[in-house]
């Protein structure tokens, strides 16, 4: 009898535990996501594609969401950049500006295919700082610093996009 209640409860344990999944869900149930083209509300041109490429580069880096296309995708992750700034950073003792602060500010909304709003982030802000008297050539200018306030604004979607993992 002892032996038959020892198989049961190792059956029942089996059993139960048996649904139990190591890979969690994000908001919703998402595991696809699809990343197009950012809106682009800023004079700079190529600023929306380098966004989105980055933001694509950053998901399958992650590797925790699947990034496809729209048709496959279960939500969307849309982009907005509304504003760039460059603002006086440092200056010299004569009033000179050393450095600039490059300032970007997207708005960002992870939605179903369907149409219903997952997550809204707002308006999410990242910089990076450069020295004004550098060339843009070679990557020392203002490019690394475009990159970096990229990146700071990825990095913040990527977390909160995976937050519940």
């Amino acid at each position: 009898m002892k032996r038959l209640v020892v198989c049961f409860m190792f059956l029942l344990g089996a059993f139960g535990c048996a649904h139990y999944s190591t890979t969690a869900g994000l908001v919703g149930g998402i595991r696809t996501v699809a990343i197009p083209t950012a809106d682009n509300q800023t004079p700079e041109v190529d600023v929306a594609q380098r966004l989105t490429e980055r933001a694509v580069d950053a998901f399958l880096a992650d590797s925790r969401l699947r990034v496809v296309d729209e048709e496959s995708a279960d939500a969307l992750l849309l982009l907005q950049v509304n504003q760039l700034e460059d603002e006086p950073f440092t200056y010299t003792a004569g009033e000179v500006t050393e450095q600039y602060r490059y300032r970007l500010f997207v708005e960002v909304t992870l939605q179903r295919t369907g149409g219903d709003v997952l997550l809204e982030m707002g308006q999410l802000t990242g910089f990076g700082t450069y020295d004004a008297a550098l060339p843009d050539e070679d990557d020392q200018g203002r490019e690394p610093a475009i990159d970096a306030a990229m990146d700071m604004v990825i990095e913040e979607i990527v977390d909160r996009t995976t937050a519940s993992w």
